[in-house]
């Protein structure tokens, strides 16, 4: 086993797998096990920026980092940025140990982040517990690397343990992917609208464009179980490509038809931003059409611009440079920030339903929302409250300022002929 990566000095694959074999049959049954697995994200982005020289430091300073501590017993680097580590702990100090896990990823990302300040280091990470020493180590890695990818792209969690549920996701992702893709190919994903309503002027103002799947027994798939997957294995793009050139050629059908016609927003991945063309994209397939931007409204969620956020502002203003409306969603669910509201270059901002339903249910909340909305109208954003259910949500967030609201208390996401029958009229001439 003299042969090593020459990059990071560390075993090659094939030995790893030999050498932490070993390690684990000849262990006592006090020792409990840990396979971590890491990598970067956006990690082809850095590359970009910095160089491959900058990329290669990277990666040997996280081999280094994982490899330094003293409970490694071995440890690889597959491929690219990916690295691999067999830890051996006692089992009474594992609850100890994982916080100082916690510690290693943070202090690893602050330690470069000046370095590498035009985009966010972060570590994807992703650990298993070894709970059966007879488990063959390419279940154990396998197992590891599924948690690694649970948490691809999520800055809000320094690592991911590995659980049944991640399993099942992944079991679903094998069921889901030729779904979609079948679908996809014959044109028959299925497109609902859910209305946004003016509460003053008691009708339909917007309307979100959402998706359903239908699987092999005809049984419809809940987004909560087929977005997860498109997201973690990159084909959300290709659903929101679907998505807004759907919507773009059902405005222009609308239009051509006489009806009367609100705007519609599509949804924008994170991912789409890491792609130098977006703009010039979506622009190829708006100008087939001849109707104003107006009617196209983009959505992205918050925790997008804590991600690479002078890359996506860059882009957010090329696309509201041609006309478009960009709104973001899911604000309050996770890195809400009063500074972030006076950088961003958008126009509506979406009150996470979430953090709506929390917020009413005590003084301080209600407060907070309070604010929150009267900070809004003072710098003219739009305003929309998400997940209005009763109509006592409604009076007190219509009290507060917000007139504009979406969910169940007037419409829950309806098929495409229904929301045309009943919101799509057609102008008397």
């Amino acid at each position: 086993m003299d042969n090593k990566d020459k990059l990071t000095g560390l075993y090659l694959f094939d030995d790893f797998i030999e050498v932490a074999s070993e390690r684990i049959g000849e262990a006592s049954e006090d020792t409990l096990f840990v396979l971590i697995s890491a990598d970067f994200s956006k990690f082809k982005y850095i590359n970009r920026v910095y160089s491959y020289g900058a990329g290669d430091k990277l990666i040997k300073d996280l081999a280094d980092a994982l490899a330094g501590q003293k409970e490694c017993v071995v440890a690889c680097r597959p491929y690219s940025d990916h690295i691999l580590g067999l830890f051996a702990f006692t089992k009474c100090d594992w609850d100890v140990e994982k916080e100082r896990l916690k510690k290693l990823e943070e202090d690893f990302c602050k330690a470069h982040k000046k370095a590498y300040s035009k985009t966010s280091v972060h570590l994807n990470i992703g650990v298993y517990l070894v709970e059966d020493n007879n488990e063959p180590i390419t279940s154990i890695i396998d197992k590891a690397n599924i948690a690694r990818r649970s948490v691809k792209g999520n800055y809000t969690v320094p690592y991911a343990l590995y659980t049944q549920k991640l399993q099942t996701l992944k079991e679903a992702e094998s069921r889901l992917i030729p779904i979609f893709e079948k679908a996809l190919e014959n044109d028959e994903i299925l497109v609902y609208m859910q209305p946004k309503i003016s509460v003053k002027k008691g009708g339909i103002r917007g309307a979100e464009a959402l998706t359903r799947l239908i699987d092999d027994d005809g049984q419809i798939v809940p987004p909560d179980i087929f977005i997860p997957v498109l997201e973690n294995s990159g084909k959300v793009l290709d659903l929101d490509w679907y998505v807004m050139k759907y919507v773009f050629k059902k405005i222009d059908e609308w239009l051509r038809e006489g009806r009367t016609v609100v705007p519609i927003s599509v949804n924008l991945s994170k991912l789409h931003f890491y792609h130098d063309s977006l703009v010039e994209d979506i622009m190829r397939e708006f100008e087939k059409y001849d109707f104003s931007p107006d009617y196209v409204e983009f959505e992205v969620t918050e925790s997008v611009f804590f991600e690479e956020a002078e890359l996506i502002i860059d882009k957010i203003e090329k696309l509201r440079a041609n006309g478009f409306k960009i709104s973001v969603d899911d604000f309050g669910a996770g890195y809400s920030s009063l500074n972030l509201i006076g950088i961003l270059p958008v126009d509506i901002i979406k009150l996470d339903k979430g953090f709506i339903k929390n917020s009413l249910n005590n003084k301080k909340g209600m407060d907070i929302i309070k604010g929150l909305i009267r900070i809004l109208n003072e710098i003219e954003m739009d305003i929309v409250c998400e997940g209005i259910e009763t109509k006592d949500e409604e009076r007190i967030v219509y009290e507060f300022g917000c007139d504009s609201m979406q969910g169940f208390l007037y419409d829950r996401p309806i098929p495409i002929g229904n929301f045309e029958d009943k919101y799509m009229l057609r102008q008397v001439i």
